[in-house]
């Protein structure tokens, strides 16, 4: 399957940068899940600094994990998916459309 990993540029409390990797999965009948792209240490990661980009991910290289959690704001129970994945490799380059229709 191929992912749009898009990178966001974050901070621990003591300063130190790191990145989180986000996705869309879209499901047979058309549904989009956002998801957290997490990388497992021997898969390597994008390098932020080409992100957006496509990646071609296996499906037997990924599995998606669910966690519920309470909204501290609405104390709304929320779910948060992650795709961990083993094994990706490049896909074609990454070509932003998303302003196509506007003049």
């Amino acid at each position: 399957m191929q992912l749009t990993i898009f990178a966001k540029k974050r901070q621990t409390k003591e300063g130190k940068t790191f990145y989180n990797y986000l996705s869309t999965l879209v499901s047979r009948d058309g549904r989009e899940t956002p998801v957290q792209v997490k990388f497992r240490d021997a898969a390597g990661q994008p390098r932020p600094e080409n992100c957006p980009c496509n990646i071609i991910v296996e499906k037997s290289d990924a599995n998606l994990s669910t966690r519920e959690y309470t909204d501290a704001n609405t104390a709304e129970v929320r779910q948060s998916k992650t795709l961990w994945v083993s094994a990706w490799k490049n896909g074609p380059e990454y070509v932003d459309h998303s302003l196509d229709d506007y003049d």
